[in-house]
């Protein structure tokens, strides 16, 4: 049999005696034809002999089940009750044979479907004479080989943390505790906190205002659906009652259409100044925090700070990683699979960002771009997990439940709770299944980079970036499963 295009097989059922506790094969004809990316039509034609089959049965549960007056249960006659549940009699025969036979194409095409088939049951007809014919629309799994890895290179950055990498660490943790403290001299420099009337522009048109906007000053500033890129540069200097223009970029997860990817002119409008004024690191302070020294604090501090760069160049290993496999199988995914996975990839991703490690601050500006940039977003993490997926099926990797349960142990240990607290979070939140996907795919990168080289370059600082809840188009994010929705009706 073939599941290529316009491929045409007719399955034959076997003879019920051969298993007596296996369901009842049904004959039907599919044509299987390509539909666009990861879609197929299926044009299904179940014959006339196989409908009078699912009669007989369906009258015969009806009868056991029917209260007619006169009679008593399961002596109703066959032809009355044809007659009084003529309806329900066909909805029965209907939706029986079409489940089975759905079934049975899945198994007899090896089709991997990832979502339900879209059919309209209501449209399709019972005939009183001739074959039963409908179609439907599935989704399957991209069709790829897995790539091959052994031969790639990829690259780990690295560098020796410093003393003034330890310093700007201890600082910015002691920014916590700090005074905010109103800035009466000089312009703004990086860290401090400006207060804002923002107008963003393309053109002469104002596409949005955001009016009394806190924010610290940074290198970059993000929103909701976009980013200032060179905010730092753009404000530093800047005294209140001054106004600075640069520019912003909109992300493809904005409610305009219009606007996603574009570049427009954002206005600040400076409106006030504050600084942070550092706390008194005396014995009082350190004891209220939890520690007896100033030396032990900075100790606890460069066992995050390392931990933290751990967790950057794990990160970036696999991107470059993850870069490389999906240049070497370029597939497409249908938009409305897109649409509809944004949410969950979401949570998966946000998943993967809270267990990394990372600062308050480094999560928040990562979850933004997520959000801001979701379609691709999405495209990306889709394209990451068929991929690993497709190379942990070919090694035999898989998930056990022991997995699970070192995995929520460690997230225990993180938060200092015990294990049936975490478990019972991630069941609230049906967090489970992005849990078991988490794992599956470290233990597939882990695999990989046990065979690739590994090549040391030099690691980028990272530069800080400051993130706001407001947004740079009125809407806001849009909804991509409304779009997804949208799009394929």
């Amino acid at each position: 049999m073939t599941t290529s295009d316009e491929s045409v097989a007719t399955l034959q059922g076997q003879d019920e005696s051969a298993d007596l506790m296996a369901p009842r094969k049904v004959k039907y004809t599919a044509t299987i034809s390509e539909s666009g990316p990861c879609r197929k039509r299926i044009d299904v034609s179940i014959p006339e002999e196989e409908i009078a089959i699912q009669m007989q049965e369906s009258v015969g549960d009806i009868r056991k089940e029917a209260q007619v007056p006169g009679f008593r249960p399961g002596r109703v006659p066959k032809v009355l009750l044809e007659r009084r549940f003529k309806k329900e009699v066909a909805d029965r025969v209907k939706t029986g044979l079409m489940l089975t036979v759905l079934g049975q194409i899945e198994t007899d095409h090896a089709l991997s479907l990832i979502s339900q088939p879209k059919l309209d049951f209501d449209a399709v007809e019972l005939p009183a004479k001739g074959s039963m014919t409908f179609h439907m629309e599935v989704e399957v799994r991209p069709d790829f080989s897995a790539p091959e890895y052994e031969s790639l290179t990829v690259k780990r950055p690295t560098r020796d943390l410093t003393d003034k990498d330890a310093d700007e660490h201890y600082r910015s943790f002691l920014e916590r505790y700090a005074d905010v403290v109103p800035k009466t001299e000089g312009g703004a420099e990086p860290g401090d906190i400006l207060i804002a009337d923002l107008t963003f522009k393309k053109g002469s048109e104002t596409v949005n205002t955001a009016p009394d906007i806190q924010f610290r000053l940074q290198p970059e500033l993000r929103f909701q659906d976009g980013r200032v890129p060179d905010c730092g540069k753009a404000l530093e200097g800047v005294k209140a009652g001054e106004s600075r223009t640069t520019k912003a970029i909109v992300g493809s997860a904005s409610a305009d259409e219009s606007l996603r990817g574009q570049e427009i002119d954002v206005t600040f409008d400076v409106k006030d100044i504050k600084f942070l004024r550092a706390p008194k690191v005396d014995a009082e302070f350190l004891y209220n925090i939890g520690f007896d020294s100033e030396d032990e604090l900075r100790d606890a501090l460069k066992r995050v700070l390392h931990s933290r760069y751990e967790s950057n160049r794990k990160m970036a290993v696999r991107k470059d990683l993850m870069d490389q496999l999906i240049a070497a199988v370029p597939f497409e995914l249908p938009k409305d699979l897109v649409g509809r996975q944004t949410r969950d990839t979401l949570r998966k991703r946000l998943m993967d960002l809270r267990e990394s490690g990372l600062s308050d601050a480094q999560i928040r500006a990562r979850e933004a771009e997520l959000r801001a940039n979701a379609y691709e977003s999405t495209i990306r993490g889709l394209k990451e997990y068929f991929i690993l997926d497709k190379i942990a099926d070919a090694v035999g990797i898989k998930v056990e439940e022991s997995d699970i349960e070192e995995e929520i142990a460690r997230m225990a240990e993180r938060e200092d709770v015990s294990p049936r607290r975490i478990r019972a979070r991630l069941e609230k939140e049906n967090a489970l299944d992005f849990l078991a996907i988490q794992i599956i795919e470290n233990k597939t990168i882990e695999h990989i980079l046990s065979k690739v080289k590994i090549e040391d370059v030099v690691m980028e600082d990272e530069k800080e970036i400051e993130t706001v809840d407001e947004a740079a188009t009125p809407g806001g994010l849009a909804d991509p499963e409304a779009e997804s929705a949208e799009s394929a009706s």
